[in-house]
């Protein structure tokens, strides 16, 4: 006979052609199916053909197999079991009650099916072969279809090309979801038809994350190490708990240094959590620029937001950035405030409004029910007035009318009204800041390539990146400031000097106060003072504004909060023909670059670093604030079972008014379902941040 008889592989698929000898009583597809069958006796020239033959064959009949026992004679493997992956007995699951477990049912159920392989060499002129000794072809449980088995672990594999590319889109901080569709794509494959699923790909980052977990701690500290090496102005320092764990860690690059020389006078510092794999809360310095953009001065890792961590914080970033910051901008934290007091006790704390009022709904709702939005509305008036004695009597008349004087939450608003209210915090520059939403910025630029699991190097080269993205887009706002420059409004000497000075953001601030200055009458001038007052209202406030010629001061006070001069010192210079600016009145962090100083540029070197760091541990998982997550007790809503939407026109259950089907029989189903518009925030005229939370 010319030719082999069979031109087939059989760790290849069967095709229709392949079976061409049809027992009787058989179909053709059924005996192609067949011929693949294993069968007692069958030969393989090893045991990997073999283990591949019947992987073939269990994906062609729903179900997945394993290496199970084998037998070895000297040194030498004689026999081995291919197992079906359900064989064996599920393994009793210890429950315990005060542990949070997974009761993932296991697939064991003691399957018989299997086939056994023995070496044997049957004459001196063959091989030694592989013999299939049993074959158990009987299952115990249902097969999977063809479209389902693919599914199974045993079939999704990730290539090392694959998992490549997808910690590089990681790396470029895409998700899950966008990774496998981008490799989709790029495969040129229908939608969920790749060799793996998300789970495959998720175990690839903990398996990824497990293997540089051991070397965490030196790592990153190696890391912050060769930084130091390649520029000098790279501050770090660390400390480790009694067994060698680090504890908290603080850093600042080369550029958050220089930054901290040139725009340190007022500094936001903020936490977040739930960012690295050892939960250890972020704290974050930043500030604004020239082009008021938000800067990065330094970062930090905590072990925990007790009294004492924040004081080993604030004293090593003095002590690295060589001073303390004018004014700092925080949350309501207790031991934060205790710490800026005991190591910045020349910086003036305040506390973001948006975190108080943010509580408002809570506080308050239930105590004015209809007269919270009328609170609001009182409340934002008396947070924008102007000096301590007007805040002194509103708030007075304020809480009389709405009867709070027992409020617990008024009380302590009052007891703190010198950390939250402008008129008792004028005196000092914030850059116009109120709330520490700036942090908010930085943090959502580094959560977008970082998550919960990620470990500390990563983290802080990912920290990096941002320093980088911050950087760049100061270049390009400088180059805009080149490029496209400033127009001016009109021909005042006043207002080209500042535009020849002034960054193109802080001109425009100007701007707009220089155009509302010539809206301002000068009532009366007695020696160096003056009252100055909007010209339409005859009932508007009237402004007291100092000018000797040489130093300028306003009741308002918007220069010493803002760095700007305000609108009523402007009128009395036009009123007064003054035609120049002092230089006093233009502050350098508002200034263009020529015209900067290069104060702090020669600082000397130093550096907190006082521990080995080949001898350090990855830490602890951190505990956070409040109550744990497997803790917290659930309210009504969380108890109550869950009720099944229903119609909104007919009452009944299973679909939606846009299909119900009796919505067409009758003509004022359109009219019956107007709803009634709840009055928002802005029909009042105020400021979202005291809107209710419905």
């Amino acid at each position: 006979m010319d030719g082999q008889l069979f031109s087939f592989d059989l760790n290849e698929f069967p095709t229709d052609e392949d079976a061409t000898f049809v027992e009787c009583g058989q179909t053709k597809s059924d005996s192609g199916r067949n011929q693949f069958d294993p069968f007692i006796g069958q030969c393989f020239l090893s045991e990997e053909e073999a283990f591949i033959f019947y992987k073939n064959y269990a994906f062609r009949h729903g179900f997945s197999i394993h290496r199970d026992r084998s037998l070895k004679k000297n040194g030498e493997l004689k026999r081995r079991d291919f197992c079906c992956q359900c064989e064996r007995k599920a393994p009793l699951k210890l429950v315990d009650p005060f542990k949070q477990q997974r009761n993932r049912q296991s697939v064991k159920c003691e399957c018989k099916a299997r086939i056994c392989i023995t070496l044997k060499k049957s004459s001196e002129i063959f091989p030694q072969e592989w013999q299939i000794t049993t074959c158990v072809k009987e299952h115990n449980h249902e097969l999977l279809a063809p479209s389902e088995v693919r599914f199974l672990p045993a079939y999704r594999t990730v290539a090392k090309k694959d998992e490549d590319r997808i910690l590089l889109l990681k790396e470029g901080g895409l998700s899950v979801r966008q990774i496998m569709r981008i490799m989709e794509l790029e495969k040129n494959i229908n939608h969920g038809f790749l060799p793996f699923i998300e789970k495959d790909v998720r175990n690839l980052f903990t398996r990824i994350r497990k293997k540089d977990e051991v070397n965490d701690a030196t790592h990153i500290l190696r890391y912050c190490e060769l930084s130091k090496e390649e520029n000098c102005k790279f501050r770090y320092s660390f400390t480790v708990d009694d067994q060698r764990k680090l504890e908290h860690i603080f850093w600042s690059s080369a550029h958050c240094f220089d930054w901290y020389q040139r725009f340190g006078d007022v500094v936001v510092f903020d936490t977040t959590y739930r960012i690295n794999a050892y939960q250890m809360p972020f704290g974050i310095f930043v500030g604004v620029n020239s082009h008021g953009k938000t800067v990065l001065f330094g970062c930090a890792l905590l072990r925990n937001e007790t009294s004492s961590a924040f004081q080993w914080l604030f004293k090593t970033f003095l002590t690295l950035m060589k001073k303390q910051p004018k004014t700092i901008l925080t949350d309501q934290d207790p031991w934060m405030s205790e710490a800026i007091a005991k190591e910045f006790p020349g910086t003036k704390h305040s506390f973001c409004i948006w975190h108080i009022t943010s509580k408002f709904s809570g506080w308050f709702t239930a105590v004015l029910r209809d007269q919270y939005q009328a609170w609001c509305a009182d409340f934002y008036e008396l947070y924008h007035l102007e000096t301590p004695q007007e805040f002194e009597d509103h708030w007075t008349q304020v809480i009389a009318k709405y009867n709070l004087q027992s409020n617990k939450h008024v009380i302590g608003l009052y007891e703190i009204k010198h950390f939250w209210v402008p008129a008792y915090l004028r005196d000092f520059f914030f850059g116009g800041m109120t709330t520490t939403g700036r942090s908010e910025s930085i943090n959502a630029f580094i959560k977008r390539f970082i998550s919960s699991h990620t470990n500390l190097e990563k983290f802080v080269k990912q920290v990096d990146l941002g320093i980088e993205d911050i950087q760049h887009k100061e270049l390009h706002d400088t180059m805009l400031q080149k490029y496209r420059g400033s127009s001016l409004r009109t021909m005042s000497p006043l207002e080209e000097q500042a535009c020849e000075v002034l960054t193109p953001f802080c001109f425009k601030k100007f701007q707009e106060e220089f155009g509302r200055a010539t809206l301002y009458s000068l009532l009366h001038g007695d020696g160096h003072e003056f009252v100055v007052k909007y010209h339409k209202n005859v009932d508007s406030k009237k402004h007291k504004v100092y000018w000797d010629g040489e130093a300028a001061t306003c009741g308002c006070k918007h220069f010493e909060f803002w760095g700007i001069l305000c609108r009523h010192i402007l009128s009395v210079f036009l009123h007064k023909d003054c035609y120049q600016i002092p230089s006093m009145y233009l502050p350098s962090r508002w200034c263009r670059d020529t015209f900067q100083s290069e104060e702090g540029s020669q600082m000397s070197d130093e550096i907190l670093v006082n521990n080995l760091i080949d001898d350090v541990h990855c830490p602890p998982i951190s505990k956070t604030k409040g109550r744990p997550k497997t803790k917290q007790l659930k309210g009504g809503r969380e108890v109550a079972p869950k009720l099944k939407r229903s119609c909104g026109f007919c009452k009944n259950v299973g679909h939606n008014i846009t299909t119900c089907p009796e919505k067409e029989n009758i003509d004022c189903a359109n009219n019956s379902q107007k709803k009634k518009k709840m009055a928002s925030s802005s029909d009042m005229g105020l400021n979202p941040v005291f809107c209710i939370k419905y």
